[in-house]
């Protein structure tokens, strides 16, 4: 491929599969040559076997009202003349202070370098890179998204474990109360996710049992969810998993055993003859003994300490 990126090659968009999500790219210009450019040159990218779903808007007033509706934007590359010199800059500065969104990596562009010096807006605005679009070779322009989208994920993953922390605290006052037990499994979930795997997709499930044969499923309710799956507590739920993994990993005699299909984990842990506890985790492609060690600390633990905390609730009934 040319090191130039206006003659990046025009392949065939990377394939997303269906468990981990891309990461949301917002482009923010007026001119519809930079989104094709753009898009064109950045179409077989990959981190962490995350591609990149574009969104395209050419001015700062509908970058505004985008912005206002969703906060899953992984990065923006915002143009600085706009609909006045400045509209780019105003758009950066609001995003910070106004919509207080701290979380998406902005990356200024310009065609105009004399109307923003560089030094000056680094210093004055909470931006994370300033560039010339002529200095954006498809080479540097591949560096740019490494670096920024890194930043991104790793900024994803500290407030996941902030948020699973908060939960651990506020569910330790009442560990045998049912509510505090989804609470404490819901909370620890999350943190195992951000440090595990880099999608944030994972739900827990408790199965009431399987039938005479062993090999058909009772009903199976989410427990505990991160990503798309929050939704998802409390509700009985087949469809999110493959239930051949489920029902040959209780067929095994071993009462925790884990499968790894494409890039899904699936942990079972059986606490009693009535109640399983599954753990899908999507976006896990392998794992060393001491990922393997926490996964399986999770699942033995808190299944655990939900069969106990329905012991001590009917008890107390």
């Amino acid at each position: 491929m040319d090191n130039l990126f206006l003659f990046a090659d025009d392949t065939n968009p990377a394939e997303q599969t269906d468990s981990v999500a891309p990461f949301q790219v917002l482009i923010v210009d007026d001119d519809e040559e930079i989104h094709v450019i753009t898009k064109m040159a950045l179409n077989d990218f990959e981190l962490d076997g995350r591609s990149l779903e574009f969104t395209s808007v050419y001015s700062a007033a509908e970058a505004r009202e985008i912005l206002s509706q969703r906060d899953d934007f992984a990065m923006m590359l915002l143009d600085v003349v706009m609909e006045n010199d400045h509209a780019g800059l105003e758009l950066a500065k609001w995003t910070r202070e106004e919509l207080k969104n701290k979380m998406v990596r902005i990356v200024l562009r310009t065609g105009q370098p004399g109307q923003a010096p560089e030094e000056q807006v680094i210093a004055k605005y909470e931006i994370d890179d300033y560039k010339e679009k002529t200095e954006l070779t498809y080479r540097k322009l591949m560096t740019l998204m490494y670096s920024s989208l890194r930043a991104f994920r790793d900024l994803q993953a500290i407030e996941n474990y902030k948020s699973g922390l908060e939960r651990i605290i506020i569910a330790s006052a009442e560990i045998f109360n049912a509510r505090s037990m989804n609470q404490l499994s819901q909370g620890i979930l999350e943190q195992l996710v951000a440090l595990l795997t880099r999608s944030n997709t994972a739900a827990y499930y408790r199965i009431d049992g399987f039938t005479a044969s062993c090999d058909q499923l009772q009903p199976m309710h989410i427990v505990a969810a991160t990503g798309a799956y929050i939704e998802k507590i409390g509700n009985t739920v087949h469809d999110l998993i493959d239930t051949d993994v489920v029902e040959k990993l209780n067929l095994r005699a071993n009462p925790v055993d884990f499968e790894i299909i494409g890039n899904t984990y699936y942990g079972m842990y059986k606490a009693s003859a009535n109640h399983s506890y599954l753990l899908y985790i999507s976006g896990i492609t392998e794992l060393d003994p001491t990922e393997r060690k926490l996964l399986d600390m999770f699942m033995n633990n808190t299944a655990i300490a939900f069969e106990h905390a329905q012991t001590y609730a009917n008890e107390n009934e």
